[in-house]
This record gives C-alpha cells, sequence and structure tokens, in this order.
C-alpha cells in the first residue's frame, strides 16, 4: 500500500472508486475533461451549486438589512455560519468517505431548494421574519458545506488521473467566474421585478444540482470501509492521515498561515479610500481587478500542466505573492492598485488551483472526503482570523504597515515551508 504522501497509487479500477481508466485516454488538453459525460454533469452540478451559494448568501443579507436596516443584524450572519459550519464541514468530510457522494449532492442541495421557495411563500405574504431568514441560513449553510466534500472527492471518479488538473482548473474557474455572474444576475432580476423574486430565482437556479448528480454512471461506488468505531473516531482517522501525510500538512499550514497575516480582500473599500483618495467605484474597479485575476491565474495553470513540479508551483506563486504586497502598501495611484491586485489574484489561483490538485492526486479515495474537508477547514478558519487580525492591526498601525506585514509573514511561511517540509518542494507529477 502506498505510503500516505508518496504519491498517488499506481491505477487499479479493482481498487479505486469509480475512476476512468487512464489507459483509454490520450495526451491531457485544457478541454480534455469535457470530453467526458459525467465530468460535464458534475460541472453542470457544481455550477448550479455555487451559482445557488452566491445568491443565497446575497437575497438573505439583503432582505435582512432592508428589514432591520441594522449592521449588527448581518453581522450575525457570519456568527450563525461559524457555529455550524465547522461541526457540518468535519462530519460531511467523513460521510462522503461512507455514502453515495451523487446522492449527498442531491440531499445537501434540496435543503436549499425548500428553504429558498418556503421564504419566498413567507415573503409573499409578508409573513417573513428575521428569525425565519437565520435558521435557513444556519440550515443552508451547514448543508452546503457538508456537500462540498463529497463534491471535491466526486471529481477523480468521472476523469482519468492524468486529466485532474484540468479537471480542478474548469471547476475553480467555474467558482470565480460565478462570484462575478450572480450579483450581476441578482441586481438584475431584483431591479427588474423585486426582492422577493429572488428567493424563487435561486430556487430554481438549485435546481439542476437535484438532477445532473444522479446522471453520473460510476461504475465502482466509493469502497464502504467500514471502519471500526463512532463517526468522531472515523473523523479523527482523517486528522490522523493528514497529520501522517508528507506534503498535505505543510500545505494547509502554509495556506493558513499567508492568509492571517495578508487577508486583502475585506480591506478594498479602505484601499480606495486611504491609498487611492476614491470611493465605491475605486472598490468596485479592485474587487473586479482581483476576480478577474483570480480567473486568469487559474487558467495559467493549464499552459503549465506539464511542468512536473507542481509543489514548487505552489511555493513559487506563493513568494510571488507575498512580494506583490510590498508595493502595493505604497502605491498611490489606482491603476497601479488594480494591477497589484490583480496579480494578487493571479497567484492566489495559482496556488488554490495546485493544492486543490496535490490533494486529490495523492490522497486515496476512501480518504478523500475527509482530506478535502480538512482543507476546506484550514481555509475557512484561516479567512475568519485573517479578517479579524488584518482589521484589528490596520486600524492600530495603519494600512500600509499591514500590508507591508503581511509579505514579511508571507515570505517566512512560504520560506519554511521549502525549508521544513521537503515533500512540497520533491513532489513530482506526472
Amino acid at each position: 500500500m502506498t505510503e500516505p504522501g508518496d504519491g498517488p497509487p499506481p491505477h487499479d479500477p479493482a481498487s479505486t472508486a469509480g475512476s476512468v481508466d487512464n489507459a483509454r485516454w490520450g495526451e491531457a488538453r485544457a478541454w480534455s475533461p469535457f470530453r467526458l459525460d459525467g465530468f460535464r454533469y458534475l460541472w453542470g452540478a457544481a455550477l448550479s451549486w455555487v451559482m445557488t451559494r452566491e445568491l443565497r448568501i446575497l437575497v438573505t443579507s439583503v432582505w435582512l438589512f432592508e428589514e432591520t436596516g441594522s449592521a449588527s443584524q448581518l453581522a450575525l450572519i457570519g456568527a450563525v455560519q461559524l457555529v455550524v459550519q465547522i461541526p457540518a464541514l468535519l462530519w460531511g468530510g467523513t460521510l462522503a468517505d461512507r455514502v453515495d457522494r451523487r446522492r449527498m449532492l442531491v440531499v445537501t442541495q434540496a435543503v436549499s431548494v425548500g428553504l429558498m421557495l418556503a421564504m419566498g411563500v413567507l415573503d409573499i405574504g409578508g409573513r417573513l421574519e428575521p428569525w425565519h431568514v437565520y435558521l435557513a441560513i444556519a440550515a443552508m449553510a451547514s448543508t452546503n458545506i457538508m456537500g462540498s466534500p463529497a463534491q471535491a472527492a466526486l471529481l477523480p471518479s468521472v476523469i482519468p488521473e492524468r486529466w485532474l488538473v484540468q479537471g480542478v482548473v474548469a471547476q475553480t474557474v467555474t467558482q470565480q467566474g460565478t462570484a462575478v455572474a450572480a450579483p450581476l444576475l441578482f441586481a438584475l432580476v431584483a431591479g427588474l421585478t423585486d426582492l422577493t423574486a429572488t428567493f424563487f430565482l435561486t430556487a430554481i437556479v438549485a435546481t439542476p444540482s437535484l438532477i445532473l448528480p444522479l446522471l453520473i454512471r460510476v461504475r465502482f461506488q466509493p469502497p464502504l470501509v467500514r471502519e471500526a468505531g463512532s463517526t468522531v473516531q472515523r473523523t479523527w482517522e482523517g486528522f490522523r492521515f493528514v497529520r501522517r501525510h508528507r506534503l498535505l500538512p505543510g500545505l494547509y499550514i502554509l495556506d493558513a498561515g499567508i492568509t492571517v497575516f495578508s487577508f486583502y480582500r475585506q480591506l478594498f473599500p479602505l484601499f480606495a479610500k486611504e491609498l487611492y483618495g476614491g470611493g465605491a467605484t475605486a472598490t468596485g474597479l479592485l474587487t473586479a481587478a482581483n476576480s478577474f485575476g483570480g480567473i486568469g491565474g487559474t487558467l495559467l495553470v493549464l499552459f503549465l500542466r506539464n511542468y512536473r513540479a507542481k509543489g514548487m508551483l505552489v511555493l513559487y506563486a506563493t513568494i510571488i505573492y507575498a512580494l506583490l504586497l510590498f508595493p502595493l502598501a505604497i502605491s498611490r495611484q489606482l491603476w497601479v492598485g488594480m494591477f497589484l491586485i490583480g496579480g494578487l489574484g493571479a497567484m492566489d489561483g495559482i496556488s488554490v488551483a495546485m493544492r486543490q490538485s496535490i490533494v486529490q492526486l495523492t490522497t486515496p479515495d476512501q480518504m478523500r472526503g475527509r482530506a478535502v474537508a480538512l482543507q476546506v477547514l484550514a481555509a475557512q478558519t484561516a479567512n475568519n482570523f485573517g479578517t479579524l487580525e488584518v482589521g484589528f492591526l490596520t486600524a492600530a498601525a495603519g494600512l500600509s504597515f499591514t500590508l507591508t506585514f503581511g509579505g514579511v509573514a508571507a515570505l517566512a511561511f512560504t520560506l519554511g515551508a521549502w525549508r521544513l517540509v521537503p515533500g512540497i518542494r520533491n513532489y513530482r507529477f506526472p
């Protein structure tokens, strides 16, 4: 049996759950995964899934603010999600390694469809209350994040291993593009009709994710490994696997450390005001530059797919990311800031795509759900702590100092991973 971190095990249809036979397919190209029905169905379901999540966040937050007029009511959304998502994510990762992942996606998304329809009906009758919305947010946030390990872990079952990087890139670009498209769709429908209509819009958008996963023909279901002990013990087995892995602890800590000290995306309004003397327009331009940079960086991974040192790509991207923070700290022209923030988004896109690919390639199928869950948990926790750390440090020492400090910390974490986690710098694929 391959030791954790030694790379993906040799292809064996008898032991690899649902994997597509590598020998049947030729050279990997950017569009190769779309040749397979299974991937197209999974990609379409992911598109619906991500669009639903973005619209759900928009409609519930806008409704609460219009109803209450309170910023603190909006802040409670973050608190509610934080409380429910951590246990849901860990349980979802364990569950994704034991049940049919396709049906798990359908069940978790059905909750969103039902609750969005219910809130829409209540809103039409004028009976929707804030407590209804908070309960729905808690239920949808927990079920949505429960489904994320299953969605990610299903990918290697529908495409050959040699196309995995292209598959990850396609799904990542979908998520990034949806983050741009969802607010535009929301604004269009809300502007032409009213906010109530957006509840029903979200339910309609979610519908494909209830159908498409069931069309995926997985020849051999994920092995139902009957590990001894309770769900908590099986979840702990996932922690132990990741802890002993030669690459994953370093990748997770690298991502978390950099994010905690340089989570700049929440500061765009402050960037616009303090660095460039702008307002909402400048904030929108900076946000767009970051989004388009992320898409460009993710697509760049396709051109680097034959570069074998995949671990080094992560390290190179994070070093450039850290270095870009220094000129950003002293920039005073909006176009310069847009260029630098676009570069940060691009490097983040490369790093995210490669980290996700490495997790998929070096984790056996029976552990993949839990490994993905822990990856998401590390990222989500780092985002929350990063928002607090960067916000408080900026208030105390100023934006330029915070960005400079973030650059130093990001460099330190990257060089530390380079030196202390040889598995990252030595990893090769294919």
